[in-house]
């Protein structure tokens, strides 16, 4: 993918512990792209050598990228105490921060679409019967943990709402009916991952924000529709294949990478908050195993989830036979 040019330019890069205790290396106000933040982490040696680098520098067999993704919807992860808190308060509101993050929720179907976008850009002169006849082979590549969502590092349950529902209770319950305004938050890595951070706050609050750029300047994401199009550079953390000029082959041994993905980013300051029946959070709800490679203690993890979403999951069906039970008409005899 082309990068811009940043020239002599050096990036404002900012090393913090996040909430869990691991190391954040961060720029505010832009995304940059995985060749721009090769380049840019060579050369801030105030940041040390972060791991990051050691795979950054890799060189990586060809796969395919930049893919576009048009995205729907979006997810909440969360353990089973904070789980309790949003169902019993009906609302989204971090306790210690003002920040409400959601991560993408890729389809079968929007995967697909995006392999056939790609090689629409890609293979234009090959004829449409080819490419219908095509094996897949993005589903080789979409295996970094944003992809795996019967899995989590986060926690046990998984809420998952369409984007642009959101962004309507957004913009009714904390924008006073006007449209909510979307920018360029932060480029944020860690080991391997690099998250493309996208602010959504209330018009009220332009003056606090209006040093980050509208999402319009970036070069990776924009928001149409009530979709997140997202031009992914890197899919697959571990790479076991190469893609080149349309073919795919098998690699002698896994290549470890880098993986990027976005988070949409709520601001919710002071008494903010997104409201949610508890009927529809307990209807987008999932439980959902945890990842080898997770972010939490043991006594974060619940060791039945199924049994508590079934629980819950009744609830709703029980309300349901008791609202139609009341409206069936009064027969006399």
């Amino acid at each position: 993918m082309a990068s811009r040019d940043l020239g002599s330019n050096t990036v404002d890069f900012k090393v913090s512990r996040n909430s869990r205790k691991f190391t954040e290396i961060s720029v505010d106000g832009q995304h940059l792209s995985i060749h721009e933040l090769r380049s840019q982490m060579n050369s801030n040696k105030h940041i040390g050598n972060p791991k990051m680098l050691h795979y950054l520098n890799k060189n990586i067999p060809d796969y395919p990228t930049p893919v576009e993704f048009h995205v729907a919807n979006v997810a909440h992860v969360t353990e089973e105490m904070p789980l309790r808190g949003i169902l019993g308060s009906e609302k989204f509101k971090p306790p210690n921060s003002e920040f409400s993050w959601w991560d993408l929720k890729i389809s079968d179907d929007e995967i697909n679409s995006a392999e056939q976008r790609y090689l629409e850009k890609n293979r234009p002169n090959e004829a449409a019967d080819y490419r219908e006849r095509q094996e897949p082979f993005l589903n080789k590549f979409t295996t970094s943990p944003l992809f795996q969502t019967h899995t989590s590092r986060y926690g046990n349950y998984r809420f998952t709402f369409p984007l642009a529902e959101l962004m309507d209770w957004y913009k009714v319950q904390n924008c006073e009916g006007e449209e909510p305004v979307l920018r360029v938050f932060k480029t944020i890595t860690y080991k391997q991952e690099i998250v493309y951070a996208v602010l959504v706050h209330s018009p009220k609050n332009d003056e606090q924000f209006k040093h980050l750029p509208y999402l319009e300047k970036s070069e990776f994401i924009c928001y149409l529709d009530g979709e997140i199009i997202w031009k992914a550079q890197a899919i697959a953390e571990t790479h076991s294949y190469e893609y080149s000029s349309g073919k795919l082959d098998d690699l002698q041994y896994n290549v470890f990478y880098v993986w990027d993905q976005v988070s949409v980013v709520f601001h919710l300051p002071s008494h903010d908050h997104i409201n949610i029946t508890r009927e529809r959070l307990i209807k987008a709800l999932e439980a959902c195993e945890i990842n080898d490679n997770n972010n939490l203690t043991r006594y974060e993890i619940t060791t039945n989830p199924e049994e508590l979403l079934r629980s819950l999951k009744k609830e709703v069906e029980d309300l349901k036979e008791e609202s139609e039970e009341d409206m069936k008409p009064d027969v006399e005899y």
